[in-house]
């Protein structure tokens, strides 16, 4: 450092960068004031998807009716909040919305397992050709927000799950 930048910075004033001072604070202004949080607020949404393993198991007449009515149960039992459930006969769409903390590995592990359990229970045909207990085929889609996927998102994504399973060839 030069001679010059030595003498300015003996020269130069220091100023403090808060000035405070105590305060004595009166046993009322210490209540704490708690405000409510709602906490669907902070809640996740997704649109998920699955298609049966077997293209030859449609989710038509009852199997469609009881699928929407056991994704309803699952979805209470856990605490987590529908917002629209839509079964085709080649795939099962839902919006849910869950808490931060829930994993999205894990609502889609619960679904998928609760409902195809009750799915091969009730439905003996369907568990004659499923020697799995997976009634849905590998993997699934999800995507962030309520809004159901776009039809060639759909197309697309059963397309490839059914060549991975070495059904179709691209």
């Amino acid at each position: 450092m030069d001679q010059s930048t030595q003498e300015k910075l003996k020269t130069a004033r220091s100023f403090p960068l808060f000035q405070t001072q105590e305060k004595e604070v009166s046993d009322s202004s210490r209540e704490i004031l708690l405000e409510p949080v709602y906490p669907e607020s902070y809640d996740l949404s997704y649109t998920c998807l699955l298609i049966p393993r077997f293209p030859s198991h449609q989710l038509k007449g009852d199997l469609a009716e009881y699928l929407h009515q056991w994704l309803q149960q699952i979805s209470i039992s856990f605490g987590w909040r529908l917002e629209f459930v839509n079964v085709l006969p080649d795939y099962f769409q839902w919006a849910i919305c869950v808490p931060p903390s829930t994993p999205q590995s894990y609502f889609m592990q619960q679904i998928r397992s609760h409902t195809s359990e009750m799915i091969l229970s009730n439905f003996g045909h369907l568990r004659k050709e499923n020697l799995s207990d997976d009634f849905w085929a590998a993997g699934y889609l999800s995507v962030l927000g309520t809004r159901p996927h776009p039809e060639e998102m759909i197309s697309q994504y059963i397309r490839l799950t059914r060549h991975q399973q070495g059904l179709i060839t691209l």
